[in-house]
């Protein structure tokens, strides 16, 4: 960490209990200058640097298990940029005499952003939103995968109805290909994607187009080359991680760690002051926290109360736990984030799309298709507003690919199975959210390796339609109010054919009604009962039904989904 001062650019570093710390950097060819300490344990010294960017590491005595007294060479723990053959080198910029992170220069702080309640999400890895096929830079003369294609694409997003983006983990990794969760650093933005003024922009832009801009937050663990590990292994992290075998990515924060001489919990001052940081330089809407089963919740808590003392109301935020197996008590008004990743929704849509059981569940319970993914409230969660819903997500394989290969529907028939999920997707209680490319039925199995969305998919039928169904849907979804709030309640259950029907409602009397027929065979006539009569207009086909004596009589075909809106 560098500051700038009367005399010189300020560097420290925190290592209370090291036995010696030294600055090496390119303006004197790497001689170490020594560091002295002070009374909070930070190790300093000041340096006269002139305007430009300077790369420098801290040497340092280890007081790690696995390497006590040795000196090691770590980049700064805080540093916002990374330079050097094999980005090991802290990167500090100096502007007018001062450290800047960034220079970018923000246009569009006063765009009105989203409510949470309004919000539909769209999942993003950066590396693979762009370049596949059909999605090549003219010429070839530049690479894909970073902020300026996701940049180049944000008017596609905005036209899909996208208000959203929740961006996979960002900051630095080993190598250039990566999702992300096992970060050296939680300040510096991952080279391979672009600068720091690069993100700015485009988080700048997104707000211009009305889209928040919610990161993914690994705050549980590191990768094993930190710097924090080599420093002082210990001060950080748990010596012998405490968590079962299925939980260990890698040196676990220790979040319980008090050093009392100096007056700090080292591991949640560093996650704080990255949390700040994210927020502070670039302006960000909400965060994501990955594996926050395996994090306490006492200190989620307390990144809760700070987040929001920082925001102030200012904007609109959101906090967001994926919490696998699921726990309502992540969530407020007891648990300390505002929702979670609804797993329950996924796991029995998935099952029902498919069409075939799995993993315990069955496609046409309409108990566990009721209680379990379509009612937050029954399936303990405190409201709509605590759930994110999805079909999709970087963890599972694609539905459409789970369409073909576990049900064994191809063609027009695993696209109307798509059609049903979807359908449901957006007009269940809860926020939903997309996996990039879901939208045009990208159907590629789940990898880790570089798979890029393939984008030629659009110039096909199918999915040019699917495209247009998703369109719809999210428009709907965005315009009714009472598709954005609490209320549900089931108006039609036919266990035999799998027919379900739910209204949805507010109190200024926006009343939707949804029925979906969750099998691939033709269900035709149903009839519900206690409607209001009038005109109900259905948006899917486009159509009027006239509601007589409270009856609306209609017909489902295959894998259909209609939805009716009182005029």
């Amino acid at each position: 960490m560098a500051s700038r001062k009367e005399a010189g650019v300020e560097f420290k570093l925190l290592a209370p209990y090291n036995e010696s710390v030294a600055l090496i950097g390119e303006w004197n060819n790497w001689q170490p200058i020594l560091m002295k300490k002070d009374k909070k344990g930070y190790w300093k010294v000041r340096v006269p640097l002139p305007d430009g960017e300077h790369q420098y590491k801290f040497r340092v005595k280890s007081l790690s298990y696995f390497m006590p007294g040795e000196t090691v060479d770590v980049f700064d723990p805080y540093a916002t940029h990374l330079s050097g053959d094999q980005w090991e080198n802290s990167c500090i910029i100096i502007r007018n005499g001062k450290p800047v992170v960034t220079t970018y220069q923000w246009k569009h702080d006063d765009k009105p952003l989203p409510p949470n309640d309004k919000l539909v999400i769209y999942e993003m890895h950066v590396g693979d939103f762009s370049g596949g096929p059909g999605d090549a830079p003219q010429g070839g003369s530049r690479r894909v995968g970073r902020f300026v294609d996701v940049l180049d694409k944000l008017d596609y997003l905005a036209d899909l109805g996208i208000n959203a983006i929740e961006f996979m983990p960002i900051k630095e990794f080993p190598g250039d290909q990566s999702w992300g969760y096992m970060l050296r650093s939680l300040f510096t933005i991952e080279s391979a994607y672009g600068t720091p003024d690069e993100f700015c922009q485009l988080v700048d832009e997104c707000h211009a187009r009305g889209i928040r801009v919610i990161l993914d937050m690994v705050i549980n663990h590191s990768d094993l080359e930190a710097p924090l590990t080599r420093i002082d292994y210990a001060y950080w992290y748990y010596e012998k991680n405490p968590d079962p075998p299925e939980l260990q990515w890698g040196p676990k924060f220790d979040f319980g760690r008090y050093d009392e001489k100096h007056d700090v919990f080292p591991a949640r001052k560093y996650v704080l002051d990255a949390i700040n940081y994210w927020i502070e330089c670039f302006h960000v809407d909400g965060f994501r926290f990955d594996a926050a089963r395996a994090i306490r919740y006492d200190f989620l808590d307390e990144v809760q109360r700070f987040i929001y003392n920082k925001i102030n109301g200012l904007k609109p935020f959101i906090t967001i736990a994926e919490h696998i197996p699921q726990n309502p008590g992540v969530v407020q008004p007891n648990g300390p984030l505002d929702c979670a990743w609804h797993e329950h929704f996924y796991r029995q849509m998935a099952c029902t799309v498919v069409g075939a059981p799995q993993e315990g569940r069955e496609p046409y319970n309409l108990d566990g298709i009721i209680n379990n993914a379509l009612n937050p409230k029954a399936d303990g969660f405190p409201s709509a507003l605590s759930v994110v819903n999805y079909l999709n997500s970087h963890d599972e394989n694609r539905i459409l690919w789970q369409i073909g290969n576990s049900g064994g529907f191809f063609d027009d028939a695993a696209f109307r199975r798509n059609r049903l999920g979807a359908g449901v997707l957006m007009t269940a209680p809860g926020l939903p959210m997309l996996w990039m490319g879901e939208e045009f039925g990208e159907s590629s199995p789940r990898t880790m390796d570089r798979q890029a969305l393939d984008w030629v998919l659009l110039q096909y039928d199918r999915n040019a339609d699917l495209h247009r169904y998703y369109k719809g849907l999210i428009q709907l979804r965005r315009s009714l109010p009472a598709l954005q709030g609490d209320t549900f309640e089931v108006v039609l259950r036919d266990d035999q054919r799998a027919l379900l029907g739910f209204k949805r409602w507010n109190t200024e009397g926006n009343v939707v009604v949804v029925v979906a027929n969750l099998k691939h065979q033709y269900a035709g006539e149903f009839a519900i009962g206690g409607l209001e009569d009038g005109v109900w207009h259905e948006y899917v086909f486009n159509y009027d039904n006239q509601v007589q004596g409270g009856m609306l009589r209609d017909t489902l075909a295959e894998s259909e989904v209609k939805v009716f809106v009182k005029q």
